[in-house]
């Protein structure tokens, strides 16, 4: 299909996060937008599946909530489970105090896309698929446009790109964003138990008692394995009466690179070597893998892009930095943020840049000029309102990737004796287990704990 020759806004990646920023933006009036992504519908293989409170509130700001929440599970709780029994650690029900939406909910990132692309699609916004961008450069008539020339040789020229394609972003690369971690990146696997994982949607034979509103995490030693039943019938090749469950863990080194699709073998010996056939003891019933839906694999790691906002470079100055007198280039989503999964953050925090951003950059639209602008400090002043939205943005990344470092060293603590000063012995799990399960007993503890999750503070 034929691409227009020029668009307002250019949205490249039509994940949750490209099309979430389209509804924004719609939601504001502004219709001359193109969404763009280089594959086909559904062959996206990010498989999130934890929505939290404060991302259903920005559902609901672009009217998506209702629909979102008819298809997911309602979960109350989350409980770690080792052999030491069951830690109730968040308990979302006292967050009715700060939304409406004192839940989490699990849901399947391809039934989460299918309910944005039905919107996208009743409002008559413009996705095309598979168009492919090669690179980008200011236009030769206005620097202040941007040619997105794409593999097939179309070019469109935009007012504005935005980078919503993935950790290996091509507009990122395009623009000379810097990305890395932000605390310097882990080279020693010790650093990173989590490091290779894999996930899968599976069906259980004799699946463990456990409450179908909670998310589980099986922890044994120096590994974790999350449990959590999904909602409805998200596969059409099975059927109705059969609950489907999202499992996912690290792989360690020894065991080597997991296959590309897991299939129910493998994703068998992971529940037998750390998941709920560890946790519950040898008397309980062994849990089977009768059938693997979906399954992959993947590296994790935390990286962040120096700036989620930037002109486009038009050469380089005298140090030698780029000369940015381009088009306005914006980065939202895994384009401009990942870290690994603990705590389910990432897509959330990608669907909240994009509801956040979209009036600024309509603000931005009515107030550019549709000419070149003419100096340095009229090019600062349209600017600043999307570099505070980049400004702000950044730090709740930064928050969250500071938060899930943390969450997930304190899941993988070793399971062993230890030495303190060579005569002290400890065992680091049991002492987590212990204060947790202390602590636990507290409500305002677990409620904290919910609120860390829900991004309510943080949005």
């Amino acid at each position: 299909m034929s691409l227009p020759q020029s668009v307002d806004i250019l949205i490249v990646g039509a994940g949750p996060t490209g099309l979430c920023l389209a509804l924004a933006l719609h939601k504001h009036n502004c219709t001359n937008v193109l969404v763009v992504d280089g594959v086909e519908q559904g062959e996206n293989t990010s498989r999130a599946v934890a929505v939290h409170a404060a991302t259903i509130e920005a559902f609901d700001t672009i009217g998506c909530a209702e629909d979102i929440l008819q298809a997911a599970r309602k979960i109350s709780a989350t409980a770690m489970r080792s052999k030491r029994g069951r830690i109730e650690t968040a308990t979302f029900g006292p967050l009715a105090k700060y939304t409406k939406f004192p839940f989490m909910i699990a849901i399947p990132q391809h039934v989460t896309e299918q309910i944005l692309g039905k919107a996208v699609q009743d409002r008559n916004i413009r996705v095309l698929r598979p168009h492919r961008v090669a690179r980008v450069q200011p236009s030769a008539e206005n620097p202040s446009l941007t040619d997105v020339i794409f593999e097939d040789g179309q070019v469109v020229r935009a007012r504005v790109v935005v980078g919503a394609d993935g950790s290996h972003s091509t507009i990122r690369e395009n623009a000379k964003i810097g990305w890395g971690d932000p605390d310097g990146e882990p080279t020693d696997e010790k650093d990173n138990r989590l490091m290779q994982m894999i996930i899968a949607d599976v069906i259980l034979e004799n699946p463990p008692d456990w409450p179908l509103e909670n998310i589980n995490l099986a922890v044994s030693t120096d590994n974790i394995v999350l449990l959590v039943a999904l909602p409805g019938q998200p596969y059409p090749h099975i059927s109705a009466d059969q609950l489907v469950y999202r499992i996912a863990t690290g792989i360690p080194a020894s065991w080597g690179p997991p296959p590309h699709a897991p299939d129910s073998e493998y994703l068998q010996k992971i529940l037998d070597a750390w998941g709920p056939n560890v946790v519950l003891g040898p008397d309980a019933p062994r849990i089977v893998v009768k059938q693997t839906a979906w399954s992959s694999r993947f590296r994790t790691r935390s990286s962040i892009a120096d700036t989620f906002f930037a002109r486009l470079p038009t050469g380089s100055g005298p140090d030698g930095e780029p000369l940015r007198e381009g088009g306005p280039i914006v980065l939202i989503g895994d384009a401009a943020h990942i870290h690994p999964p603990m705590g389910g953050q990432g897509m959330n925090l990608g669907i909240r840049d994009s509801v956040k951003l979209g009036p600024v950059l309509v603000e931005f639209l009515r107030t550019a000029p549709a000419g070149p602008i003419a100096t340095r400090a009229q090019r600062e002043l349209v600017d600043a309102p999307l570099r505070q939205w980049a400004e702000e943005r950044r730090g709740r990344a930064l928050t969250v990737i500071r938060f899930v470092k943390q969450l997930g060293k304190s899941m993988t603590l070793p399971n062993e004796r230890r030495w303190l000063l060579g005569i002290v012995p400890f065992n680091p799990a049991w002492l987590r287990d212990t204060f947790l399960g202390f602590m636990c007993r507290f409500t305002w503890w677990r409620a904290h704990a919910a609120w860390q999750i829900s991004g309510l503070g943080n949005p």
